[in-house]
């Protein structure tokens, strides 16, 4: 099920995530953002709470930035204000490894510039 949110001049769609039953799950919030143009980031409250069958070591990254660590944690929320431009990646990882990644997707309102196409000549 999808919610929308309206803010500012941006639309901001939250996914529910259901119970999980995997030894570790997260939900990541918003999933995605409608900008009203292609130039304009998403600005947006960011949400991740995950939870885990064990105790781990495991940090949170806003693309290549971390975020929050959590020590012998089996659940965690973290919540800020960010804005990010285009795709980018959320990911919480421990010492080794990738853990889980989610990719966020900033869409448009503006269309696309569609290419042409013939040319915009004619020798008739």
């Amino acid at each position: 099920m999808f919610g929308l949110l309206f803010a500012g001049n941006m639309l901001l769609a939250t996914a529910q995530v259901p119970e999980c039953s995997a030894e570790l799950c997260w939900s990541v919030s918003p999933a995605f953002c409608v900008a009203a143009t292609v130039e304009q980031n998403c600005e947006a409250q960011l949400t991740v709470s995950w939870s885990s069958t064990k105790a781990e070591n495991v940090c949170l990254y806003f693309a290549q930035q971390q975020m929050q660590c959590w020590q012998q944690a089996q659940q965690g929320q973290w919540q800020q204000e960010l804005n990010w431009p285009g795709k980018t990646q959320v990911r919480l990882q421990n010492d080794r490894q990738v853990l889980l990644q989610k990719e966020l997707i900033v869409l448009s309102r503006q269309p696309e510039k569609r290419r042409r196409l013939v040319a915009p000549w004619s020798v008739f």
